[in-house]
C-alpha cells in the first residue's frame, strides 16, 4: 500500500491519522519547492500581477496546498497546454506525470516541511517572457468603447515613425482592457497601400473603422497582409531568433485590429491597447509571422460543426512546393470557446511525420506561443497539416466566423530563412 493510501486507511479506521505516520522522506524543501519554483512561482509570488496567490514560501504553499493539488490533478495549472511528448519546447512549465504525483502525494501527506538546512537547490522561476528592451511603442490614438454587442471588430491606424528601413525583432501587445479584448492582430500596411487605408478610416465615423475579416474589412486583405504579431488570452512577449526580423519601410502604417467581446447584459468599458517593439536598424535576415488555415474555411465552406456534437474534427494540409524552404521556430493555436484540441504536424514523403505541436486540452484563456527547442526546417516534399477538434453542445450549427460564438482554426508560426 502506498503512503497516500496508508494515510487514507488510518483516517477511515481511526478518524484522524497519527501526526507522524510518514513512511516517506518526501517534503517541501527537498522535493516540492524546486517544482513550484520552476513552474509556478514565476506567476505566483509577492510581486506578480498575474497569479492571485503567493507560492514562494513553505507557509504560503502549505496554505494553498488543497488548491495546488486540485489544479495540478485537473491539469489546469501550470498553464502549459502543449504535450511535451510531441516536441521539446524552450522554458517549459509542464510537470511530468511523476512530478504531478509527487505534489499530490505531498498534499495528501499533510504537507511535510522537511529540513530547510538540507533544502534542494531551487530552479530559477520561469517567468512570462518579456522584451529585453523597448525601442518603440505604438498606442491606439484614443480610448475606444466597443459599440457592437457581443462582438465588435475595430481597426486603428498608427503611423510608422521610423524614417528609414528598420527590422522588428520582437513585440509585446498590451491590451488596455482584458475584460473586453478578445484578440489583437497588428497588420503591416506597405507605403503604397497607406492612402487606401487612410480613406477607409476617414469614411467611418468615430475612432478607427470597422474591419471584420482582414484589415481592409475583407478576406483578401486578411490573406495578403503581413502580420506584425498577435495577442490572445495567455499570450506574452515574443523575441524573434537572433539575426532575423520583419522589415518595415518608412511611410508604412500599422492597422491595429482589435476584436472586442462584450458579455451580453454588461456595460462595455473603454480600451486603449498598445504594442511595444524591439527594433534593429541593421539589416536582419528574412522573418515572417505566418498564419496557417484553409482559405475555404474563411470563405464559409467546409468547417461546419453540427449542433449537439462532440469531437468534430477538420484538417487543413499545405504541401510545400519546390521553392518552399523555411525554418519554423514557434507554434501557437487559435480557436474560440468550443475548441477541444488541436495539433500541427509535418508529413513526409516516406510516410513518417514530425509532430510540431499537440494541444490535447485546448483552453481559450491560455493561448500562448510555444518556442521549439530545435527549429524545424521544412523542405520541398513536406506537408504541413493543421487539425482542430471542437465540442458543440448548443442547438445551432457553428462554422468559421469573426464572432466569439463562431469558431476558427488557426496555426501561427514564426518563420525564417533556413
Amino acid at each position: 500500500m502506498n503512503t497516500a493510501l496508508l494515510l487514507l486507511f488510518f483516517t477511515a479506521c481511526e478518524g484522524e491519522p497519527p501526526e507522524q505516520v510518514l513512511t516517506t522522506d518526501l517534503s517541501y524543501y527537498q522535493d516540492v519547492a524546486p517544482l513550484l519554483s520552476r513552474s509556478c512561482v514565476g506567476c505566483h509570488d509577492a510581486n506578480s500581477t498575474l497569479g492571485a496567490m503567493d507560492l514562494s514560501s513553505y507557509e504560503q504553499a502549505q496554505t494553498w496546498a488543497p488548491v495546488i493539488a486540485s489544479e495540478v490533478e485537473a491539469g489546469t495549472m501550470p498553464p502549459w497546454r502543449a504535450d511535451t511528448d510531441c516536441n521539446s519546447y524552450k522554458d517549459t512549465l509542464a510537470l511530468s506525470e511523476e512530478e504531478k504525483g509527487l505534489i499530490l502525494e505531498w498534499a495528501t501527506l499533510g504537507t511535510p516541511e522537511g529540513d530547510p538546512q538540507a533544502a534542494t537547490e531551487l530552479t530559477e522561476p520561469r517567468r512570462p517572457p518579456t522584451l529585453d528592451r523597448v525601442d518603440m511603442e505604438l498606442t491606439m490614438p484614443v480610448a475606444f468603447t466597443p459599440a457592437g454587442s457581443p462582438d465588435d471588430y475595430r481597426c486603428f491606424l498608427m503611423e510608422w515613425p521610423a524614417e528609414q528601413d528598420v527590422w522588428v525583432t520582437g513585440f509585446e501587445i498590451t491590451p488596455g482592457n482584458y475584460e473586453t479584448v478578445h484578440h489583437v492582430i497588428p497588420y503591416l500596411i506597405d507605403p503604397e497601400d497607406a492612402d487606401g487605408y487612410r480613406a477607409l478610416d476617414a469614411a467611418d465615423e468615430g475612432e478607427g473603422y470597422r474591419c471584420y475579416g482582414g484589415p481592409g474589412g475583407d478576406v483578401t486583405t486578411l490573406i495578403n497582409t503581413r502580420w506584425l504579431g498577435s495577442w490572445a488570452p495567455g499570450g506574452g512577449a515574443s523575441t524573434f531568433p537572433q539575426g532575423t526580423g520583419l522589415q518595415v519601410a518608412p511611410g508604412s502604417l500599422v492597422a491595429f485590429q482589435v476584436h472586442y467581446y462584450v458579455e451580453p447584459g454588461t456595460t462595455p468599458e473603454p480600451d486603449q491597447s498598445s504594442i511595444q517593439l524591439k527594433i534593429e536598424e541593421q539589416a536582419q535576415g528574412w522573418g515572417d509571422v505566418q498564419p496557417w488555415t484553409d482559405v475555404q474555411w474563411v470563405l464559409g465552406l467546409g468547417m461546419e460543426i453540427p449542433p449537439e456534437t462532440q469531437g468534430v474534427t477538420h484538417t487543413f494540409s499545405y504541401a510545400l512546393g519546390q521553392s518552399d524552404r523555411f525554418a519554423m521556430h514557434s507554434l501557437a493555436l487559435h480557436m474560440h470557446t468550443l475548441g477541444r484540441s488541436g495539433r500541427m504536424v509535418v508529413k513526409h514523403e516516406d510516410g513518417s511525420e514530425t509532430c510540431l505541436i499537440d494541444v490535447p486540452a485546448y483552453d481559450f484563456n491560455w493561448q500562448r506561443s510555444y518556442l521549439l527547442e530545435t527549429p524545424y526546417v521544412a523542405v520541398p516534399g513536406d506537408t504541413i497539416e493543421l487539425t482542430c477538434t471542437w465540442d458543440n453542445p448548443g442547438s445551432e450549427q457553428v462554422s468559421w466566423g469573426d464572432g466569439t460564438g463562431d469558431e476558427m482554426c488557426l496555426g501561427i508560426s514564426y518563420l525564417s530563412a533556413p
